[in-house]
């Protein structure tokens, strides 16, 4: 005989929507008594004071702490072991959302990176649309003004009638047709560098500020100089003239004569005299730088010694 079996399935059907039911937790706990116990315990300690000196007491200070982080340990493990058990569940459920939202986030990404990619090309194909129109109203002042300063980046948008772009951009350019002609019939003194600002802003007011600025840039300048020469013409009427320095007389050099050779020579003389006459007579030879001058006396004369 053979037996049935019978199979049952659950058919899910498909939704949009998420419908989560779930039952809070319910704690048994020993709280209240377990705070009673705790008070009990840490009522030695509150308000104590240690004396910083006192080393006996510093040790024992460091026993207590000890003691109340035992106090404290098995309590938070038990904290740490209900929280785990608890938010079990809850992260098994969010990993099975984000798992199903996910799908949904990269097929939305390869449609925005398309749909970024044709915004691209379409403001690439309006803005040149737009640049050939401005090219063909601007005038003269295509070649000062460029396309940029004229652009407004809210023509390039899908949700901007392309009629409607042309129709500004022709607004705009004529504005600045005639801001740019009062520019041209004006006698400005930095005619470059206004229009220049003015092309770059299309702000006439701006341009004709700018103009003001500079030449009061230049008025401060000139004063400047002006004061600057004034001191450097009362500096020179002060300074008294400076002595000229008497002309250098340039005297020939006298010719060197050629000294005349040196030579030695001998003399040998005899007088007669006395002894004091004779040294005289050495006395003068020495005065005429003739050395080595000698006396000798021969004998005597007459009655002389």
């Amino acid at each position: 005989m053979t037996e049935a079996i019978e199979v049952t399935a659950e058919v899910i059907e498909p939704t949009d929507a998420l419908q989560v039911v779930y039952t809070p937790a319910v704690f048994a706990d020993n709280l209240a008594a377990l705070d009673a116990y705790i008070d009990q315990q840490i009522a030695p300690y509150i308000g104590a004071q240690i004396d910083p000196k006192d080393y006996e007491q510093v040790k024992m200070a460091r026993k207590c702490m000890a003691d109340l982080n035992k106090l404290k340990a098995p309590i938070e493990t038990e904290r740490k072991r209900v929280k785990r058990e608890y938010e079990a569940p809850l992260k098994a459920f969010e990993g099975r959302v984000k798992a199903i939202t996910s799908k949904i986030d990269e097929v939305r990404a390869s449609l925005k990176q398309q749909v970024d990619e044709a915004d691209e090309q379409f403001k690439e194909w309006r803005l040149g649309i737009l640049r050939e129109e401005y090219e063909g109203c601007a005038g003269v002042i295509a070649d000062v003004i460029p396309f940029e300063a004229i652009l407004d980046p809210t023509w390039l948008n899908r949700s901007t009638m392309e009629s409607k772009a042309v129709n500004e951009l022709f607004e705009k350019v004529q504005t600045a047709l005639k801001g740019y002609d009062t520019l041209q019939k004006k006698e400005l003194n930095h005619k470059d560098q206004v229009v220049k600002h003015y092309a770059d802003t299309l702000d006439l007011i701006a341009a004709l500020e700018l103009e003001d600025r500079l030449n009061e840039e230049d008025r401060k300048m000139a004063e400047f100089k002006a004061a600057q020469e004034a001191a450097r013409m009362t500096a020179e009427q002060r300074r008294e003239p400076e002595p000229q320095p008497e002309p250098i007389q340039e005297t020939m050099p006298e010719p060197m004569q050629e000294a005349a050779p040196m030579l030695r020579y001998a003399l040998s003389m005899e007088f007669t005299g006395t002894q004091e006459y004779a040294q005289q007579v050495a006395n003068t030879l020495k005065g005429m730088g003739l050395t080595g001058a000698t006396l000798k006396c021969m004998g005597v004369v007459g009655n002389e010694q």
